[in-house]
């Protein structure tokens, strides 16, 4: 590992990039781009950031706990759990999890990141309004289970991250009737101007008890919290929740505490925002790696009826303002973002398949939202959160297509290298290239429901190529493979 040394001018220069040069994210909500910022942000302390024990081989499965497996049925006597609720629990807990731990092995993933554990407010089944800080929640399970989750995880080389929120308290925490922590809260702000960073951090996200971690005892108090959450289970890294709700100087500090620690911690950062230079300041602050919005929003207009590839071009031609993208969290969907198959409308299956081939052949960490890989569906928050469906895992013919993709990603030299270049492509069909010690993997795919002519210029001395798919043999002529795509084709051409 190494160090960065890092200044103020860094983030000066940064923040003028990221204003001047890129476009906003299009969800209200997390609409921020900084071009506010307050006047004492600097970074206080060099952090050693890349990645620790994460790299782009790794692969990360999220599970929504409560909506995963209910491995426990004794934890579901409480008045809140109903399955016929969706803003209620489920049932889904902690040895659930530990149950299908083969399962998730079984789809490459190298950790899982789970939703919250600490114990919520009644209904908090998503786990983000928290009332204890130092409980697992008795709808999931217990501390032990959690151990035991950590160990069992290990002994199948995957490693646990934990999401972890320090932005906010749930509405009915404790604190705000305790007189003694008055100032542990901003004062109660909606956020109406989202370009206002100073709104942004201080106002209280969805009317949720915003913390002040300017006060030098909230400060102390989530430093060593997140560190006894580290010591008593054992995880490997913390997914952190509303990274750009939180003072730049705390995260600075605490990336420090924690990596100063446990110099192989990954942390990954929520930043809701496509502007890769916004999402670059916060690896500077001490972050690993952050949730790539700015791929997502290419990847989701790019992959659906109607798309053009032209989105995810422009995407990944801004990657050029990350210094380590690499150890960043490449996704298709999520917890509060619609199920893929259903954004993309008419297709969506094969556009699930174009994605899934996209982040598999990317090189970055794709995380993998708990029943994706069999394409399940789902609207808007809480349609996207519905309960996993394991009737469909036997006979769904797109978790066989993902695992033929993990078979290629864990196998092939190409994709373990970090080296990426775009080749031919328009606003319908795209191709790259990875290659590594002499071999090379070109994958070409035609967004639109219709056959199409195609030429791709090859880089490479290789002359022969195989489709991982169907093994069909393609013949490079002049540095060049003439192709017919069949409509909404994906090719995988492995050097031979």
């Amino acid at each position: 590992m190494f160090k960065k040394t890092i200044s103020i001018i860094i983030i000066v220069c940064m923040l003028v990039l990221s204003i001047g040069c890129e476009s906003t994210d299009t969800q209200p909500k997390q609409n921020v781009e900084n071009t506010k910022s307050k006047e004492h942000d600097t970074i206080k302390y060099e952090v050693d950031n890349d990645g620790g024990s994460f790299s782009q081989n790794d692969l990360i499965y999220f599970i929504m706990t409560d909506r995963f497996n209910d491995g426990d049925t004794s934890n579901n006597n409480f008045n809140d759990v109903n399955k016929n609720n969706p803003r209620a629990y489920h049932g889904g807990d902690i040895k659930g999890v530990i149950e299908k731990l083969d399962y998730i092995k079984s789809l490459g993933a190298t950790a899982i990141w789970l939703t919250p554990v600490m114990k919520n407010q009644p209904y908090g089944y998503h786990g983000y309004w928290i009332t204890d800080f130092y409980s697992v929640d008795p709808h999931l399970g217990t501390l032990e289970d959690l151990k035991t989750l950590v160990k069992e995880a290990h002994k199948r080389d995957i490693k646990v991250i934990l999401d972890h929120v320090v932005n906010h308290t749930g509405y009915k925490s404790p604190w705000l009737k305790d007189n003694e922590k008055k100032d542990w809260f901003h004062p109660k702000l909606e956020i109406t101007n989202w370009a206002d960073q100073e709104q942004v951090e201080n106002g209280w996200l969805a009317g949720l008890p915003d913390l002040n971690q300017d006060n030098p005892e909230v400060k102390k108090y989530l430093f060593k919290n997140a560190l006894w959450w580290i010591e008593q289970t054992g995880i490997d890294g913390m997914r952190l929740d509303t990274v750009k709700h939180v003072d730049k100087e705390f995260w600075n500090e605490f990336a420090h505490t924690i990596k100063s620690k446990y110099p192989d911690f990954y942390l990954l950062g929520e930043v809701w925002s496509d502007s890769t230079g916004y999402l670059e300041l916060y690896h500077q602050l001490g972050i690993d790696g952050v949730t790539n919005y700015s791929m997502y929003k290419g990847i989701t207009n790019t992959f659906k009826r109607f798309g053009k590839t032209t989105s995810l071009i422009h995407a990944i031609e801004k990657e050029y303002r990350f210094s380590d993208p690499n150890i960043n969290g490449l996704f298709i969907d999520n917890h509060d973002n619609t199920r893929f198959v259903t954004l993309a409308g008419e297709y969506g299956q094969q556009y699930l398949k174009q994605a899934l081939t996209f982040i598999m052949t990317y090189p970055a960490i794709p995380i993998i939202y708990y029943g994706t890989e069999i394409g399940m569906e789902g609207g808007n928050d809480p349609d996207n959160r519905r309960d996993m469906k394991w009737d469909k895992v036997e006979s769904s013919e797109i978790l066989k297509f993902y695992r033929n993709l993990v078979k290629l990603r864990n196998t092939n030299e190409a994709l373990k290298s970090d080296k990426f270049e775009l080749l031919d492509h328009d606003s319908y069909f795209m191709s790259y290239i990875r290659e590594n010690n002499g071999e090379s993997v070109i994958v070409v795919m035609n967004v639109q429901n219709k056959k199409k002519e195609v030429t791709v210029n090859i880089p490479t001395d290789n002359k022969v190529y195989k489709n991982y798919l169907t093994n069909e043999t393609y013949n490079v002529e002049s540095g060049k493979i003439s192709l017919t795509l069949k409509p909404l084709d994906i090719l995988i051409l492995v050097s031979n």
